[in-house]
């Protein structure tokens, strides 16, 4: 998920710093960002259904 959100341009980080290795950090932006970001999830997890 991680390297597919960033070839359609959505910058999320890690969090394993936090002992959490399989986690992202998604920061709340601007309402077009936020739509971006919930159009690659939901681009991401129809290509892995």
């Amino acid at each position: 998920v991680y390297r597919r959100l960033l070839e359609l341009g959505v910058i999320v980080r890690p969090i394993g710093n936090y002992a959490l290795p399989d986690y992202l950090r998604v920061s709340i932006g601007l309402e077009s960002q936020n739509q971006k970001f919930l159009s690659a999830m939901k681009q991401i997890l129809g290509e892995e259904a």
